[in-house]
């Protein structure tokens, strides 16, 4: 089968290293398949191919472009494809070959406030529901996801697989010492410190994460706080100069890190000298960093919302991330408890096992089949 992969977004942190990662297993596992990977220009190192399986090929197709609707039906039936996945839920209008997309969530329909302007999230919603009519199976990343996949694009729950990522391989508890105390030093971290990585949005609820973190200082916690995300526009940097005046309203600048973006050499340091995971978000269609933060062996206290317990299962200390003196409460216990410490290390390392890109490979490849031969073995009609 020749299987085309639109991987134009690999360069973005989070998407991208799903692309990469699954990608790379569903090779592995295939290896009779021949593959197209559509990148843009200057990414064809961030994937490995190796030799004889298909090739490379640069683009420079915009996304949600005009050009992107006649170039790419054309390039598909140039290479004679006969399975198209998109990991970013966009689809041409006209399809030459069987489609496969990935809905990893539906935040911008959930989480309105993420997406200010009205204009955007009318196209965002035209675009995944066009994208959601037209593939042939969807995969998402929860059961949690394919739920609200059903109920905000009104898709039929049996053209939806669920498929759990895996964690990278290069996520493991880093010991060195000098690798460490390098890794402090960078990002001006001057004692032991709970971290929490992420993209700065309202649904990642950093402002109830720095009130509980206001009261778990004033209950005796010595430790900073680190901050850990990129800002990728003014919308992001006008909410991460908000967090930093709360912080300061709060009277805890002094012990507040903002890291700003940190690189993925950076991240299995960065989370194995952490004291404690923090994950109070009220929306994750999966939550890769508390996986990320189990796999290096942190301990973790994490939301309740979405599908965070779905991920965490038993290795996560809970509390209620709508709620600042709970959360502080739960930080406090994480912190100073060794052996719920020790507990939560194990528990994630144990957790950490139901994730692994080959089965995520080993699922997807099924989907693949059946999107094009049908759950009967016959040629689906397109």
């Amino acid at each position: 089968m020749r299987i085309a992969f639109d991987l134009r977004r690999i360069k973005n942190p989070g998407i991208g290293r799903y692309m990469k990662c699954l990608v790379e297993a569903v090779v592995a596992q295939a290896p009779d398949h021949e593959y197209l990977l559509i990148l843009p220009a200057g990414a064809e190192e961030m994937v490995r191919l190796p030799e004889g399986r298909g090739r490379k090929l640069p683009s420079t197709l915009k996304y949600y472009s005009f050009r992107e609707q006649v170039e790419l039906p054309r390039l598909l039936r140039r290479h004679e494809i006969e399975l198209f996945h998109s990991p970013h839920f966009m689809l041409p209008l006209l399809r030459p070959c069987p489609c496969v997309i990935t809905i990893h969530d539906v935040i911008y329909l959930a989480c309105p406030e993420d997406l200010p302007s009205y204009l955007g999230r009318l196209y965002y919603r035209f675009m995944m529901n066009a994208a959601a009519r037209r593939a042939v199976r969807i995969v998402t990343d929860s059961r949690f996801s394919k739920e609200d996949i059903v109920r905000f694009l009104n898709v039929d729950p049996s053209r939806i697989q669920v498929v759990y990522c895996g964690v990278d391989a290069n996520f493991y508890p880093v010991t060195d010492p000098l690798r460490l105390e390098a890794v402090r030093a960078r990002y001006g971290i001057e004692r032991d410190y709970i971290l929490y990585t992420g993209i700065y949005k309202p649904r990642k609820n950093h402002s109830v994460l720095l009130k509980a973190f206001q009261r778990f200082v004033a209950a005796g916690g010595n430790a900073q706080l680190v901050l850990a995300g990129p800002v990728n526009n003014k919308e992001e940097g006008k909410y991460e100069a908000g967090l930093k005046a709360l912080a300061s309203g709060l009277g805890i600048a002094s012990q507040v890190v903002f890291a700003g973006f940190v690189p993925e050499a950076d991240l299995p340091a960065l989370y194995s000298a952490a004291s404690l995971y923090a994950c109070p978000s009220l929306y994750e269609g999966f939550g890769f960093t508390v996986l990320e933060a189990m796999a290096c062996g942190t301990p973790v206290v994490c939301s309740r919302a979405a599908s965070l317990p779905e991920v965490a299962g038993d290795a996560a200390l809970y509390a209620d991330a709508a709620d600042p003196d709970a959360f502080a409460e739960a930080l406090y216990r994480g912190f100073t408890d060794l052996q719920l410490r020790r507990n939560l290390v194990e528990k994630g390392r144990l957790n950490r096992q139901r994730f692994s890109w080959e089965e995520a490979a080993r699922q997807t490849l099924a989907v693949y089949r059946e999107a094009v031969y049908g759950p009967a073995g016959k040629a689906v009609a397109l």
